[in-house]
């Protein structure tokens, strides 16, 4: 890391342990964030409609910076992933962490042939990372072909 972007992100750590998280009109962006998803997962269900509990809302994947910069850091429409598709999704705390690498996804990859035979489209992995790191992850656990990273992060 350049000394220029580190002495970025001294500031902007600093910033947010002085003033606490980014605030979005008048509520804090964390707060906003968690509330949102807990009304969201309150509203779905196992063969609920994810694009109806969540309307134009548009997630980041994994991907390289350079996939980032080509398609201007754009984001998918959960109908792009979602709508009239079999999904399998499941959620993890981080990349890299311990049991997630190890058994968790790994989990995933070793039973996909048996998620394709019952009519599954794509097999979702959500946290709370962002795009590049999920991307790194994958590849490192070589899962990028079989599962989808999806990134709830800012």
């Amino acid at each position: 890391m350049s000394s220029a972007a580190s002495a970025l992100l001294r500031r902007s750590v600093a910033r947010e342990l002085r003033d606490g998280p980014p605030r979005l009109g008048g509520v804090s962006a964390a707060s906003g964030w968690w509330s949102l998803a807990r009304g969201f997962a309150s509203s779905v269900s196992v063969g609920g409609d994810i694009v109806e509990a969540a309307p134009g809302v548009s997630l980041q994947r994994a991907r390289t910076w350079d996939e980032g910069v080509s398609s201007k850091f754009s984001t998918t429409p959960l109908e792009d992933i979602f709508k009239e598709k079999k999904v399998v999704i499941f959620g993890l705390p981080g990349a890299y962490t311990g049991v997630c690498s190890m058994q968790h996804v790994p989990s995933y990859k070793n039973n996909i042939d048996k998620f394709k035979a019952k009519g599954v489209d794509s097999v979702i992995c959500v946290a709370v990372n962002d795009p590049y790191v999920m991307n790194a992850w994958a590849e490192k656990l070589q899962v990028k072909d079989v599962v989808v990273g999806i990134c709830s992060g800012w």
